[in-house]
């Protein structure tokens, strides 16, 4: 790689991490340094004339066609079905590499810089997540020559390596493969640096016309070449070698640097790929030889039933501890209580378990009945509360799989709705150690009264969270979680109700139902006014079958609601455009660098939205306000805001511009 590349790889992710995620990666002495260097290579290039973050602040998350459909691929089990796709398709020599574990993804480049990356979705259309692949190790912002930049797409997957789970999740509370999936889809990007991108395919355009690459290899060595980050591969001549390898991957997988579930065989031949077609969308020249999920036999012991955030009972198997796949499993999933009748598993029974994905364990038969066995009984009332329990209604109407709570003061319930609350508006520090300790020392009831800890820092300083260890949560800790919170208490309708936990009701439902009626539900107090168990309007809202049943649970939570209101959450009404005339368009507000209180940028957008103000990235003639943490300050976006006209100001200005105030010496 040329040090011009170098170098304009370098600026456009030091641009991007400045201007869109207020998270410097380097600073501002080192950055200029780049760019005069960079000016002193190439005076004209035309990374020198970017300003601010290419990508808009808006598009995370927003969906996205891709250029080329993501297929799937079909699936071998064994070493004889591997080898009879290989006898049918008279297949030669095989580019077998890896199958990480993670998220698949496409980026799109046009002349040498990244303008989109795409998660899979469905293969056609998926979420950008542009914004925050800018982050990802791996993944160059700018790929090609001094001269010729690089255009097409790029299809990777994105991994959270063990080294870097383990820095974020030391308990290892979750798995790589989720825990890296959940930090992709991130809106305010939170530790983005720390996944990995895992190049495997390749779509070159040269002069409008896609390059021909004659192997896997060849293409292989060409991601290479531009600089990504290429997952693990071999070619070999014989089907029989490539069985060897997966034999040997197999048993060694424990020692890779990442999670790997399965390894990828393609013909070599491109030609003779494109010649076998494809069969239900799945090409035949490859496919995914996915390992056996590790299992054993032992002995079900008793059953424990555990409670969801929506009153959901769930079995959860007790067995005789036995090791499958490297550690000691002595709790396997029974999903629901339809399941257990049908596999007729009761007490006493030996099973077989194995590890769904390699992850979850899970009973999947009984091996032998004992002639002791006890039956699993259905909960006759709930085993928290003792309130009444009943079968949970699905879309149609009708009685399915779960048996639920019917209390709507079930302290299960509260607990998992403080747990979903957290988990819905990304309130970071708080794991469910830290909440389950929160809970029993503040006697937490319910989401309301997380707002009321502020008054109790000291307190939550002297937190214990491990009584063996005598570990505390300590000042820096306890500050961290009750910013977070604070920076909570402006929120949007969809934010405010798609996190109550509400059956049927996430954020995004809330966001569609505002839009399909058409200004009827733009207020709290709309939704909160029975309209929903009207037919009519709830068929108009989108939700014909389900209107009832979330009003329901809009009206069982009055306490909850009011409480939150009355401890300092603001709920926002919903702004609709004007439809006649030419409103004045917003002023616009830039807020650069980190702010004093730990909040990003995103926390202001809705607050100063509603204020009549837009965030923008960059400083431009017209700017209104330019928020820094000291408004003194002598950097680059300072100077050049003075010399606009444009005024400096602290973030507690920034919050009384949200409240609709006039901060002292800003407003002419």
């Amino acid at each position: 790689m040329s040090r011009i590349t170098t170098l304009r790889n370098l600026i456009l992710k030091a641009k991007h991490a400045y201007y869109y995620s207020g998270e410097p990666v380097m600073s501002d002495v080192e950055y200029d340094a780049l760019e005069d260097e960079l000016c002193l290579l190439a005076p004209n290039d035309p990374v020198l004339a970017l300003v601010g973050s290419s990508v808009p602040p808006d598009t995370m998350l927003t969906k996205a066609r891709h250029a080329m459909p993501m297929g799937s691929q079909s699936k071998v089990n064994s070493a004889e079905e591997f080898r009879a796709w290989c006898a049918r398709n008279k297949i030669e020599a095989i580019h077998a590499s890896l199958k990480g574990d993670g998220a698949s993804a496409a980026a799109y480049y046009r002349d040498g810089q990244l303008v989109q990356a795409i998660t899979r979705g469905d293969g056609t259309v998926g979420e950008d997540i542009t914004a925050n692949a800018l982050r990802f190790k791996g993944l160059p912002a700018w790929v090609g020559s001094q001269d010729a930049g690089f255009s097409g797409a790029v299809r990777f997957e994105v991994i959270l390596t063990v080294a870097d789970w383990s820095q974020i999740d030391p308990a290892r509370s979750k798995n790589p493969r989720n825990a890296g999936t959940g930090i992709m889809g991130r809106k305010n990007g939170h530790q983005s640096g720390c996944l990995t991108i895992f190049a495997f395919d390749l779509d070159e355009t040269r002069d409008g016309r896609s390059v021909e690459f004659r192997t896997e290899t060849e293409k292989t060595a060409r991601l290479a070449e531009l600089g990504f980050n290429v997952i693990q591969h071999v070619r070999f001549e014989r089907a029989e070698d490539a069985v060897a390898y997966f034999q040997n991957i197999a048993a060694s997988r424990d020692q890779l640097p990442f999670w790997i579930d399965g390894v990828v065989m393609k013909v070599d031949d491109i030609a003779k790929q494109r010649e076998l077609g494809v069969t239900a969308g799945r090409p035949k020249g490859q496919v995914a030889w996915k390992f056996d999920s590790a299992g054993a036999e032992t002995v079900l012991e008793g059953v424990l039933v555990s409670g969801g955030h929506t009153g959901g009972l769930y079995p959860t198997a007790q067995l005789r501890p036995v090791e499958i796949g490297g550690t000691t499993v002595s709790n396997a999933s029974l999903a629901n209580y339809d399941e257990i009748k049908r596999l007729d598993v009761a007490i006493g029974d030996s099973v077989w378990v194995v590890k769904a994905n390699d992850i979850i364990p899970k009973i999947i038969r009984v091996t032998q009945r004992s002639e002791t066995r006890q039956p699993i009984p259905v909960p006759g009332v709930c085993p928290f509360c003792g309130g009444e329990v009943g079968r949970r209604r699905i879309s149609s109407g009708e009685a399915g799989v779960i048996i639920e709570c019917r209390n709507a003061d079930c302290p299960k319930k509260s607990t998992g709705k403080i747990r979903r609350w957290i988990a819905s508006l990304d309130i970071q520090g708080i794991g469910d150690v830290v909440l389950q300790a929160m809970i029993e020392h503040f006697d937490l009831a319910d989401a309301a009264d997380l707002y009321t800890l502020r008054e109790r820092a000291d307190e939550l300083a002297e937190l214990v969270t491990n009584i063996e260890r005598d570990l505390r949560l300590g000042d820096k800790r306890a500050a961290s979680i009750l910013d977070a919170i604070d920076a909570t208490r402006m929120l949007t309708l969809g934010q405010f109700l798609g996190s109550l936990g509400l059956d049927h009701l996430g954020k995004r439902r809330v966001e569609l139902m505002i839009k399909s009626a058409n200004g009827a539900l733009d207020t709290l107090a709309d939704w909160r006014c029975g309209k929903l168990r009207d037919a009519d309007f709830a068929a108009r809202a989108g939700v014909p079958t389900i209107g009832r049943q979330i009003q329901d649970g809009i009206d069982a939570m009055p306490a909850v609601i009011d409480k939150l209101l009355a401890f300092g959450v603001t709920v926002l009404p919903h702004e609709r455009n004007s439809q006649s005339g030419n409103p004045a368009p917003a002023r616009t507000i830039c807020i650069s660098g980190k702010l004093p209180s730990g909040r990003k940028k995103a926390d202001y957008e809705a607050p100063l939205r509603a204020a009549g103000y837009e965030l923008v990235d960059d400083v431009t003639k017209g700017l209104a306000y330019l928020v820094l943490s000291d408004p003194a300050s002598t950097s680059g976006k300072a100077q050049k805001a003075r010399k606009l006209g444009v005024a400096v100001i602290s973030e507690e200005q920034l919050i009384e511009l949200s409240t609709g105030a006039d901060p002292a010496g800003v407003f002419n």
